[in-house]
Parts: structure tokens; C-alpha cells; sequence
């Protein structure tokens, strides 16, 4: 049986297509649809696709619309280094994440491709693991009623909690503040954690 290709009705095919030459603005337009895995895998094929994967990963080009992952730090990674586990193909991704040490922090859950995480002094930390961007929250200790608390050695301890009124917002200042380790804050502050929209758009509301 005679093999028939796709050139015999094109005076083109795949083979004669330079793919690395492939304009910048259209790459990105693509790989901002693309999957984490395929983002990935899309970066690795040449240097000029890697550079425009880059870029799209510094813009903070990725699709809201992701295939789940499985997440976690791998004991044979450094701590900065956050794994994802494509449960489809069964296939290991591995990202260098900025400090803090991604093996440190509290993931509290994810939404449209990002994840919720608290570090050890429970600062809350949005990460998109695809584009390696991170937002920080604002601290515990800019609320009102929480401070910080130091050993006489000048060493971070934990936070003190003071009661308020709900009504008047006036301090108690006759009832001892509610102690809390470092650990004991991570799961104190922020029980859940609800975002708005994707934070990519820049007006994402966090509750």
C-alpha cells in the first residue's frame, strides 16, 4: 500500500516549517492556553522558544483553565524547589521557587492556577507555580489587635492576640492576650482563604 502524505496535496509540509522561527507575540498567544505540563515541555523544544517561554512566564501568561496537579516538596529537591505531579500522564515537573523555601510554607489550598500558602511566620503568600510569581499579603501583625512577640534575646516567638470589643473596636486591656507559637499562628490566622478572581488580572480581592 503506497503511503500518502500530507504534502501531496500542499507544496508545503511540517518538515519544511523552520518552527523556531515562529514570531514572538503568536508563540505567546499560544502558550498562554497551554497546560502547566505543556507549558513546560513547550520551553524545552529550542533556545528561541525558551527565551518566549520565559518571557510568557514573566508576564504571567498561563491559562486559568488547568488540568489538576499534585504539588508537594520532594525530599530528593532542594527546599526551594516545589514538585508537580501531572496525575494524566504520571509525568514529575520541577520549579525553582523564590524564597521563602517552598518545603517551609503551609499550602492552604489553590485557586485558578495559584496556590495559598503560609510561611513559617504565617505571612500569607499567593504562588503561581507556572509563571513562579508570588504576591505577598500583608502580615499579621498589621492588624489592630495582634503583636509581635520576642524572647528576651531578641528572637521572633510567636504573636500576641489581643481581645477587642466588636462594637467599640477598643481593646481589653484587662484580660491577658491570647498567646500563640509560630505554629500554632499558621492555623490560627487564616482557616480559609477565598479569592475574588485570578490574580493575574491585578484587581483580585483576597478574604
Amino acid at each position: 500500500m503506497e503511503k500518502v502524505s500530507a504534502s501531496d496535496d500542499s507544496p508545503y509540509s511540517s518538515t519544511d516549517c523552520d518552527w523556531s522561527q515562529l514570531q514572538a507575540d503568536v508563540l505567546l498567544q499560544i502558550f498562554g492556553t497551554l497546560d502547566i505540563p505543556d507549558l513546560f515541555s513547550s520551553g524545552a523544544v529550542c533556545r528561541s522558544w525558551h527565551l518566549i517561554y520565559l518571557e510568557a512566564r514573566g508576564l504571567r501568561l498561563c491559562s486559568p483553565n488547568q488540568s489538576p496537579c499534585l504539588v508537594y516538596s520532594s525530599g530528593d529537591r532542594d527546599a526551594n524547589t516545589a514538585t508537580l505531579h501531572n496525575m494524566s500522564t504520571n509525568k514529575l515537573y520541577h520549579v525553582t521557587l523564590s524564597e521563602p523555601a517552598f518545603r517551609t510554607r503551609h499550602i492552604m489550598g489553590s485557586s485558578y492556577g495559584w496556590l495559598i500558602t503560609a510561611d513559617e511566620r504565617s505571612n500569607l503568600i499567593l504562588v503561581n507555580p507556572a509563571t513562579r510569581a508570588q504576591i505577598a499579603m500583608p502580615p499579621p501583625e498589621t492588624m489592630n489587635n495582634v503583636r509581635l512577640r520576642y524572647t528576651e534575646e531578641g528572637v521572633l516567638d510567636g504573636y500576641d492576640v489581643l481581645f477587642m470589643d466588636l462594637f467599640s473596636s477598643d481593646f481589653d486591656t484587662e484580660t491577658e492576650p491570647y498567646h500563640l507559637t509560630l505554629e500554632e499562628a499558621r492555623f490560627f490566622f487564616s482557616e480559609r482563604v477565598v479569592l475574588s478572581c485570578d490574580p493575574s488580572q491585578g484587581n483580585c480581592t483576597v478574604l
